[in-house]
């Protein structure tokens, strides 16, 4: 194998091993022994368990965007497609939930580390959910002047939401899988308002 072929299978390794005993119950020993490898080469490829989770995260989102870009085809429905993305959203969330739940976590210790990546990440959801409003703004099912705009107040309502729903659930900053299903309640009823809003 060449580096980046060795690279690969350990944030692989790490990322099969992090989704079933969590990221906070893995050492980098455990990951390195499932490999055949020696600790100090792990080490040499990634200097801290922080350094490899921010790599799984990396490597889970974008294998995630290339999934959604390749069938990104928005429904006629506005509405429709947009509860079907938010939908992903929370199912790609209790998937990984194992390995999204330390984000937390890693943000207070490495801000920095991970900031590119969710930087990117919501670029990518704000590119999604434009796509979709300006079908419906061509389709004439949707009324928008600016679908920049718009789509921008969209995300920042739900993120809103979010942290409201998340507060009323004892102020967890990650709360637990079944709490999500509330979410995405919530994220439904107010997509319909919103959407429905801007239908003619």
């Amino acid at each position: 194998m060449n580096h980046d072929q060795k690279r690969e299978a350990i944030i692989l390794a790490a990322e099969k091993r992090f989704a079933h005993f969590t990221v906070s119950k893995t050492t980098m020993a455990e990951i390195a022994r499932d490999l055949g490898i020696s600790k100090p080469l792990l080490y040499y490829y990634f200097p801290d368990k922080l350094n490899l989770y921010a790599a799984v995260i990396n490597n889970i989102i974008s294998r995630q965007q290339q999934l959604d870009a390749s069938g990104f085809v928005p429904d006629e429905d506005p509405l429709k497609h947009i509860i079907v993305y938010l939908k992903k959203r929370k199912d790609f969330i209790l998937q990984y939930y194992n390995i999204v739940e330390f984000v937390k976590t890693a943000i207070e210790k490495s801000p920095d580390e991970l900031k590119s990546i969710f930087n990117a990440a919501r670029v990518s959801e704000f590119k999604n959910v434009k796509t979709i409003f300006n079908k419906g703004k061509k389709s004439g099912v949707l009324t928008m002047k600016d679908v920049t705009a718009t789509t921008e107040l969209f995300l920042n309502c739900l993120e809103g939401l979010r942290h409201i729903l998340l507060q009323q659930n004892g102020g967890t900053i990650f709360p637990g899988k079944e709490a999500f299903e509330l979410i995405f309640t919530k994220e439904k009823e107010f997509a319909t308002i919103f959407l429905k809003g801007l239908m003619t």
